[in-house]
């Protein structure tokens, strides 16, 4: 019997994806209203739980999820499959980032922090950009989100917006996108010369 799951095609990484980007714009749209703002910011977090939820049952009975976002050129695309190892971290980072956000907002308005819309809105995108990394089906599709993600919580990471916050926004960067590109990159591309695919596959590339 074959040990390679079953792939599926599925819109449901997709529509998890869309609920914290989709969540990122609702948020900027109530800003003005903090109480509609932070209520909408838990619900929004609450729907991609959800919908990562919805992917639980096809992949414990073995299928693996897949979809196709952007087809460049032949092997290389933006791309997305969900397995057991990358559900499991979006259902790691998913229902971290709802009892997060019930937390934040309280820690935000004790504080009586600016910028809170701000702030909910960056970690939306930074949700969005962790589960394409969750989801990532190739190495391409990775770095991508990988570099994203990055930027977006430059915004979490700068956001007091004082001097020592502006430094370590900095340090942070240099360490995030200079290794990256400096290591992770040439190292994608060194593995698609010599397996001539940026897939993950069964067993490696």
């Amino acid at each position: 019997m074959s040990l390679v799951p079953m792939t599926m095609q599925s819109m449901t990484p997709m529509m998890a994806m869309a609920a914290s980007l989709g969540g990122a714009a609702l948020v900027g749209a109530t800003g003005k209203s903090p109480a509609l703002r932070d209520g909408c910011a838990i619900a929004v977090a609450a729907v991609q739980l959800a919908c990562v939820l919805l992917m639980l049952p096809p992949v414990l009975a073995g299928e693996t999820l897949s979809y196709t976002l952007l087809d460049f050129v032949p092997s290389v695309a933006i791309a997305f499959k969900v397995d057991a190892l990358g559900l499991l971290f979006a259902l790691t980072a998913s229902a971290l980032w709802l009892v997060t956000t019930v937390y934040s907002i309280g820690w935000l308005r004790a504080l009586r922090s600016h910028a809170q819309t701000r702030f909910h809105l960056c970690f939306a995108l930074t949700m969005t950009a962790t589960l394409g990394v969750a989801f990532a089906s190739n190495l391409m599709t990775l770095y991508l989100f990988y570099e994203a993600m990055t930027l977006a919580t430059y915004f979490l990471v700068t956001h007091d917006q004082t001097e020592e916050a502006y430094a370590g926004g900095r340090k942070y960067l240099s360490y995030h996108l200079g290794t990256s590109i400096a290591f992770l990159l040439p190292a994608i591309i060194l593995t698609f010369v010599v397996s001539g695919s940026f897939d993950f596959q069964s067993g490696g590339v």
